[in-house]
């Protein structure tokens, strides 16, 4: 099915009222520290519970393994957490059954909406055999195609699809035998768990990560028909956020609908929802909520035509079409023909998401951008990227973390090309500025240089040498802030979709560099210059721009028009690329792989220069505008004040039009104009 709109929207228009959730699940990180039934964080637990807490199933109680916030939740939830068999999951896996696809969250949220279908008699049966099980409720579940079909193509049933979904069925149906008394021990014929295996495809089909307002993945929910029946795109035109039971405002009528039923419409599918009773009577029956937890609101992030169709992303758009494709496959079985994917030739930005650099001119005809992308070579690539993240997440060390992605940006790598006589070539190739391993890469770097800081100087905040050793790690996390955000508005340019990721690096961008401007270190420059007080008011960005005034109305006015969208743009791009040469070179002072970068927001140069960069990371000799050479460094600091207000300011923009006025955003960004800092003057 799909869904489509009923009139032509603008960019930045909400699509749909809020809509509720058909069931919700935290995940297992979260279940101590969120209430089970509306997802808001809870007090800290006392330290006597421990997680997973042991117990007696003698005397069951739900609250040894889900909080809740208030009685009231407490009432909604807990006759769920026992008739749903999720208490009893919880006793036979105490631990996460898996450590991917699909997840113990996945396996809880199956048999809370397993529940809710058998509650509403969505699951029928016919002389003791099950109905169609390739929708339930109106929502697809996939299940022939994952457990049927996959079983003629793979035959290891450890490492498939199919047969994690088996594994995890059994564990679903050996929760609800616990339930009911029976042996949970005995080996389970298929037709036993064949219910539980088809909603597991259903979840794993229509599931989605559910995000608090600070982006941070709380648990999984399968949303109502409006939600679950809008197909992926690799360039959408639509996004989602999440609203609680406090957040008000939003539109009252849903602007989209399904599209079968929306006669004379291009491109309708044959399947009528008017002349299928059981689709309408288990649409009909489905809708609302069991629970009081987040609701999900569409929007637009470009206009939409009547009648054209509504599509959200499944993926990371930041990846070349190649991993877009095998991640898609992986989880939801079907390959994307979007415009994007199936562009010839390959569109600019999954050009530059997979493009290389070659070294050895004797090479460079036998492979290059997107003929070059050799499996073997990429894997080794996101292999060390990826080594490298876990030195920073898992073993708390962002130190090497930082020199092993600064090595990945700057060392020459070898892909080994085989001549039709045979010989050997040695091709030696970097990574492009834009490849997607670079802008993990400047990602991660922004962060764990920025987690760097923090640790050094809680070791010795006072000394002249850390705070020297720290500022220098400060500048170079606002350097990669910078760039990230300036790489993805460069390929913005040519993929609108990209605005959601965008919006985050332009505020991260902003933040960091506002960080690093309100450094202390900056005294160790001053040199005798007087200290002065400094605040920002609208006039006092640059006297060419209203982006301040543009993003307060965005909190009044909720007609925004595509033509204001690309207003803004222009505006501040006009300001940061006046900004920017001003001051990267005080940013990139260090040696290293932001040397090469001539510029992180007019990409320019990439064509003309980086042939030469490519040879040697320290070709950029390029200071800016000498400011530094000069020691004026207040008048740098000043600029990059005005640089990371502009951020600030554009990217919160951004998200107002991905996901509407947020108050807590309007305050966040109100408070560090407002806040008074110190300048060498």
């Amino acid at each position: 099915m799909e869904m489509r709109a009923k009139e032509a929207i603008p960019i930045g228009q909400d699509l749909t009222p809020p809509i509720p959730p058909l069931s919700l699940c935290l995940h297992h990180s979260t279940l101590l520290s969120h209430c089970s039934s509306c997802f808001s964080p809870l007090p800290p637990p006392p330290p006597s519970l421990h997680y997973p807490p042991f117990f007696s199933p003698k005397n069951p109680n739900p609250n040894h393994f889900i909080r809740y916030c208030s009685l009231q939740c407490s009432s909604l939830d807990s006759p769920i957490h026992f008739s749903s068999s999720e208490f009893h999951f919880f006793h036979l896996f105490p631990q996460p059954l898996y450590t991917n696809f699909p997840t113990s969250s996945d396996l809880r949220l199956s048999l809370r909406l397993l529940h809710r279908f058998q509650t509403l008699n969505l699951i029928q049966e016919s002389n003791g055999s099950l109905l169609n099980l390739e929708r339930i409720g109106g929502l697809v579940t996939n299940f022939r195609k994952v457990m049927f079909l996959e079983e003629h193509c793979n035959d290891n049933d450890d490492d498939d699809l199919s047969g994690r979904i088996r594994h995890g069925a059994k564990a679903l149906a050996a929760s609800r035998r616990m339930r009911l008394g029976l042996d949970t021990n005995r080996e389970l014929l298929y037709e036993e768990y064949t219910v539980e295996a088809a909603v597991l495809c259903l979840v794993l089909t229509n599931a989605v990560e559910v995000h608090d307002k600070d982006g941070r993945s709380l648990g999984v929910g399968v949303y109502d028909v409006p939600f679950s029946w809008v197909n992926h795109s690799c360039s959408p035109n639509a996004s989602y956020r999440f609203c609680t039971a406090s957040d008000s405002g939003g539109i009252s009528k849903c602007r989209i609908c399904p599209a079968a039923t929306e006669t004379g419409a291009a491109g309708i599918e044959s399947e009528s929802i008017s002349s299928n009773p059981e689709l309408q009577k288990s649409m009909s029956v489905i809708g609302g909520s069991e629970t009081c937890g987040p609701k999900i609101i569409l929007r637009s992030i470009k206009g939409i035509n009547k009648s054209e169709e509504v599509l959200i992303t499944y993926t990371d758009l930041l990846q070349p079409q190649v991993m877009r494709q095998s991640e898609l496959w992986s989880k939801y079985r079907f390959s994307c023909c979007c415009k994007r994917c199936r562009a010839m030739p390959t569109t600019y930005m999954d050009h530059c998401l997979q493009e290389i650099l070659i070294l050895n001119l004797d090479c460079s005809n036998m492979a290059s951008g997107d003929n070059f992308y050799e499996d073997h070579v990429m894997e080794k690539l996101i292999d060390c990227l990826n080594d490298a993240i876990d030195d920073f997440l898992s073993f708390n060390n962002p130190k090497n973390c930082c020199e092993k992605l600064e090595i990945l940006l700057t060392q020459d790598h070898v892909n080994i090309l085989l001549k039709p006589d045979g010989e050997k070539l040695h091709q030696l190739f970097r990574l492009h500025p834009l490849h997607h391993v670079s802008l993990h890469a400047y990602m991660t770097l922004a962060s764990a240089y920025k987690v760097s800081v923090g640790e050094l100087l809680a070791l010795d905040p006072e000394g002249d040498e850390h705070q020297t050793k720290a500022f220098n790690m400060s500048r170079k996390s606002a350097a990669y802030s910078l760039l990230l955000a300036g790489a993805t508005q460069h390929l913005l340019e040519s993929e609108s979709s990209l605005i959601v990721p965008v919006s985050n690096f332009w505020m991260t961008a902003g933040e960091t560099l506002l960080s690093f401007v309100r450094r202390s270190a900056w005294n160790l420059f001053s040199r005798g210059w007087h200290i002065e007080d400094f605040s920002f008011s609208s006039c006092q960005i640059c006297g060419k721009c209203t982006l301040l005034d543009r993003f307060r109305d965005k909190f009044t006015d909720f007609h925004d028009e595509n033509a204001e969208f690309a207003d803004v743009t222009n505006q501040f791009l006009s300001c940061v690329t006046d900004i920017t040469p001003k001051i990267w070179g005080f940013l990139i002072e260090e040696d290293g792989y932001l040397k090469v970068v001539e510029d992180p927001i007019n990409f320019r140069w990439l064509g003309s220069r980086m042939a030469t960069h490519a040879t040697s990371p320290n070709a950029s000799e390029k200071t800016g505008s000498g400011l530094e050479a000069e020691d004026n460094h207040n008048e740098i600091r000043v600029k990059l004040f005005l640089l990371g207000i502009h951020c600030l300011i554009y990217g919160a923009f951004l998200s107002t039009v991905c996901f509407g006025p947020n108050s807590q955003l309007m305050s966040k960004v109100e408070s560090l104009l407002s806040v008074k800092g110190t300048l060498n003057g």
